[in-house]
């Protein structure tokens, strides 16, 4: 291999140095090292705008620390180094380095192991040689050199005496740097305010523009100066207390001032902090779900989504007594007993337990057993569960019962029972023993909503007895939102005269069909297994024949 050319380098930043230079050559980091052969010195104040090189004997000029803090005195050096491949050495320290706090004092500590050779140099030659290496290794770590270091010099001596006198057989702690430590008025203090959620719940929902966490910057009762050259003071940029974790600025924002610092969250949404990173997302995933994992407190318009995923089909991801409450909820898995499922829109890949119970306005459920309250709902496989909807859009049944004003269903096996007040569709009727009924009262949603009705009609007509003493401008007003109540009323109640039951293939089998009138009138029929085309009710004055197997019904008045 041939020899590896020394390289003359400017820089700052000697460890990024060392590392181009061993990629220019194709040989590790570690078998890189370095002289340093000048050191230039920069300085700025609050006088300046930059830092401006400073000839001066700057440890001179600078020996009343009050200077430095009343000018707000900052420093670095800019190194001239030779970088080149590493030699075996006869001297090599074993050390780690301790920066303390604000690494205002940084010591290094130096283990007996360190090879020195002693033997082959005088005291003040090794003096110099072990003076010479400390402040490479402050200067790769980008610690100020040849400046504030008397300490450094003073034990430095110390060491080469114990050195030579036989007494270096434990760790010793060699000061590099005399900076200026900074008195604290009041600590610094980083508050996670979202983790005072955590009591209530493993999952924490958070709020529009509310504080997540708030560092509360340290009040100096005397600023201070770092061995990297560093001003600090309030304003200090890289202080450890501040939160030490990336920030996704899409989901959080910051402000700050010169005594605290705010995250704060632009949407509402799941918090999500490992350490690593923070960040609030309308959508979080997570392999189960236990009993007491309380979420979100509500089904406001919130745009926030769980998705629980659990692969172990022996397992339910979805456990016994859990309530889950969320906008959007997505299952991929089972849902246990007695637990509770609220969201806007629901999707469940797995299956209900019979005991589980769900609510939402949109429901997709794969193999469905419990109980579902929704607007819309579609389900593969109704195994022996009940529907609450609107409208419900079932692929196949195995048992079960469904409460809904229009009601689809692909393939009816047995013991089914549907109650309807618009319509009833079904393909295929395979197996016997279902009930096919049209009747508004069977429906919680309908008789709730009459009842809604009812009372609403009894505070307006108060309203308008009012009106026509007091405000004759309301009188139309009134008079219409009445009507047109009245009318909604009569167009539930009298549903069953618009009202279909249809079944597309033949019966296989004995299977009932009913319409009911009122509380006092119902018509009923025993299909037998045959085709027939859909069933409806006909009205010729007090006469009404459910069709098409001509079954009639007089209707006293």
């Amino acid at each position: 291999m041939p020899k590896i050319e020394n390289k003359i380098i400017k820089t700052r930043y000697i460890a990024e140095a060392l590392n181009i230079f061993a990629e220019e050559n194709l040989i590790s980091p570690s078998e890189c090292d370095f002289l340093i052969n000048k050191v230039d010195t920069y300085i700025k104040s609050n006088a300046t705008e930059s830092f401006e090189l400073y000839s001066k004997d700057v440890q001179k000029s600078y020996m009343d620390k009050e200077r430095i803090l009343n000018e707000h005195i900052e420093f670095h050096q800019l190194y001239t180094i030779t970088a080149m491949q590493r030699e075996k050495t006869e001297l090599e320290l074993e050390y780690t380095i301790d920066y303390s706090k604000y690494s205002t004092h940084p010591t290094l500590i130096l283990s007996p192991d360190s090879k020195i050779p002693y033997k082959t140099y005088k005291p003040i030659d090794l003096l110099k040689k072990l003076f010479r290496e400390f402040n490479k290794i402050k200067a790769y770590h980008q610690i100020l050199i040849n400046i504030f270091d008397e300490d450094m010099k003073k034990y430095l001596k110390l060491l080469v005496k114990y050195i030579y006198a036989g007494k270096f057989i434990k760790r010793v702690k060699i000061p590099l740097f005399n900076g200026i430590t900074p008195l604290i008025t009041r600590p610094s203090k980083l508050i996670f305010w979202f983790q005072e959620k955590e009591h209530k719940s493993e999952v924490v929902e958070v709020e529009e523009n509310e504080v997540l966490v708030e560092y509360k910057k340290p009040i100096y009762g005397q600023n201070g100066l770092n061995a990297f050259g560093e001003y600090i003071d309030t304003a200090f940029a890289n202080n450890v207390d501040d939160l030490q974790a990336r920030v996704d600025e899409n989901s959080i924002k910051i402000e700050e001032n010169t005594t605290t610092k705010r995250y704060i969250s632009k949407i509402r949404g799941y918090i999500h902090y490992d350490g690593k990173e923070l960040l609030v997302d309308n959508r979080i995933k997570i392999s189960e779900i236990s009993r007491h994992r309380d979420l979100v407190d509500d089904l406001e318009d919130n745009n926030i989504e769980v998705v629980v995923t659990q692969h172990d089909t022996n397992r339910d991801t979805i456990k016994e007594g859990v309530i889950l409450v969320s906008e959007r909820i997505h299952v991929d898995g089972f849902v246990g007993a007695k637990s509770r499922l609220e969201a806007v829109t629901l999707e469940i890949d797995g299956a209900t337990h019979q005991d589980s119970i769900q609510y939402a306005k949109y429901a997709s459920v794969n193999r469905h057993k419990g109980t579902l309250r929704c607007h819309e709902g579609k389900i593969k496989l109704l195994e022996g569960g009940v529907v609450y909807a609107t409208t419900v859009d079932i692929e196949s049944s195995i048992g079960g019962a469904v409460y809904a004003q229009d009601v689809t269903i692909g393939h009816v096996k047995n013991n089914l029972k549907v109650y309807a007040s618009n319509s009833i569709t079904v393909r295929l009727v395979s197996g016997e023993d279902n009930l096919f009924k049209i009747n508004y009262r069977d429906i919680p949603i309908l008789e709730s909503k009459i009842k809604f009705i009812e009372s609403d009609l009894e505070d307006l007509k108060y309203k308008l007895e009012e009106a026509k003493r007091h405000s004759l401008s309301r009188v139309e007003e009134l008079k219409k939102e009445i009507q047109s109540l009245k009318n909604e009323k009569k167009a539930i109640q009298n549903s069953y005269k618009n009202a279909t039951i249809t079944v597309k293939e033949p019966f296989r089998g004995l299977n009932n069909i009913v319409f009911t009138i009122d509380e006092s009138h119902e018509i009923s029929y025993k299909t037998d297994a045959q085709f027939y085309t859909p069933f409806y009710l006909e009205m010729k004055e007090n006469i009404i024949t459910l069709h098409p197997v001509a079954k009639s019904i007089v209707i006293e008045e």
